[in-house]
Formats: C-alpha cells, structure tokens, sequence
C-alpha cells in the first residue's frame, strides 16, 4: 500500500474514534492551521518511530544502527489537515543541531513540545553485548544509566524552555510500553512524581505524561516483551496521544 494510503487509513481510524468519543469538532479545529511541535528526545527512545506511528497503521521499527543526524521537519496530515513536527537528533555529537532546533522556539511560534522517553530502553549504535550478557541475561546498570541520561537533557532545556511564558504545554511521551508494560504503575510515578519530575522545574505546571508504543518490537532484537501488552492496547495508546495533543494545542 502506498504511503498516501496508510495515511488515509491511520486518518480514517483515528476519525471514527474522535467521533464515537465525542472530540472530532475539536480535531477538525486543531488542524486547521499548521501547529508546530519541537520533538526532543535522547538517542534510541523512538521519536521517529512515534511521528511514522501517526501516519502508518503498523510501521517498521528503525534498526539502532540506523538514528536521526540532523533536524527534520516531519509534516503531517491528519483528516487532511497540516501538523508538522521539528524532530531533533538525540545523539551527544549532534547536540549543535539539537540546539539549532531549540532556538528555532524564539523565531517562529511553537505549539509546545513532545520530550520522548523509555525509561532507559534505548536503542541506538552499540553493540549488543553491552545490552546482554554472554548468558542472554540482561544488564539492569543498562536502564539506569539511560534514565540519567533522560533526566540529564531535560535539566539542560527546561530552564531555555520550560517556562509557561514561552511554551504553553509539554508532553512526556514514554515510548515502548511493550517493553515495561509489566511495571507500568511504577514507571508512570517516575515521570509523573518521582525524579523526572522533580527535575522539571517551572516546566512542572504545563507537564503531562501520556504512555505509548509505536510498534511492539524486541529491545535490539532479543529479551521479551510483555505478555499483558498487545496491538489493540497500541492503537489505544495512539488514540490516546492524539487526544491529548487536540486538548493541549486545542485554544492555540
């Protein structure tokens, strides 16, 4: 099928739902002009996946080898109406281009910002042998790190643009919940109470954390994923996303 196709698939989905739900006049008005959404996030936590999940009914999940380098404008349509998100690259080395996309805030006006998270279950360029040990069994310090790592950058751009004058909302989406599903009451407190949010400063009034799952995928291609967790919970969570955002930028 072709990529206009899917589009018009994931399109017709989300419609239905938007209408049995009761928010599609809200959806219709929240496209109508092109909102802008800055999409920060460490390398590996999946923000390309999540803008390909918004347009392809099941998409492919990116091999870790395989990472966003430079600032894309991803556009977007959605019940034929205009969304364009500003993906940054996550990795150290480009943290130039990072910053590139952060200043981008001050010239022109954003809607808010979508921070991508996983709670550590990053996929990127590294060999798997520092994911899993010789025995198949998993390193934890792996997870910990990358959680570090999560708060690390949101300490680094909060006080740029954390604040309720400049963005008017900020959305924590914690990908791969196929992964962590299992444990989902504790990883949701993290975000919501616990470290993470402590170190959000002024950010703290206009954060939410919404669950997600872009495509149900092995973490680099081995261990398991979680047996509560299937593709109807995904679409659920997709659904989710999008109503979220429609709330968020809904009086933009």
């Amino acid at each position: 099928m072709s990529g206009g196709g899917l589009e018009a698939k994931v399109a017709e989905k989300l419609i239905k739902i938007a209408i049995k739900q009761g928010w599609f006049d809200k959806l219709v008005t929240v496209f109508q002009k092109k909102h802008k959404i800055l999409l920060l996030g460490s390398t590996g936590v999946g923000k390309t996946n999540l803008v390909q999940s918004l347009t392809e009914i099941t998409p492919k999940a990116i091999h870790h080898m395989n990472r966003t380098e430079f600032i894309k404008k991803q556009h977007i349509k959605i019940a034929k109406k205009p969304f364009v998100l500003i993906d940054t690259p996550g990795q150290a080395e480009h943290k130039y281009y990072r910053k590139e996309g952060m200043l981008d805030v001050m010239k022109e006006k954003i809607s808010g910002i979508i921070n991508v998270v996983s709670y550590g279950y990053h996929e990127y360029r590294i060999g798997v042998d520092k994911v899993y040990r010789k025995d198949g069994s998993f390193r934890a310090n792996f997870l910990k790190r990358h959680r570090e790592n999560e708060i690390e950058a949101i300490k680094k751009w909060t006080p740029l643009l954390g604040t309720p004058e400049l963005i008017k909302w900020i959305i924590t989406v914690v990908t791969k919940a196929d992964l962590w599903w299992d444990y989902r009451e504790s990883i949701l407190q993290f975000y919501e109470q616990g470290k993470y949010y402590d170190n959000l400063g002024e950010a703290k009034s206009i954060h939410h954390v919404v669950e997600y799952c872009s495509v149900i995928h092995k973490f680099y291609g081995k261990g398991r994923v979680s047996g509560l967790f299937d593709d109807s919970d995904r679409i659920r969570l997709q659904v989710n996303l999008l109503r979220t955002l429609t709330e968020s930028i809904g009086g933009d």
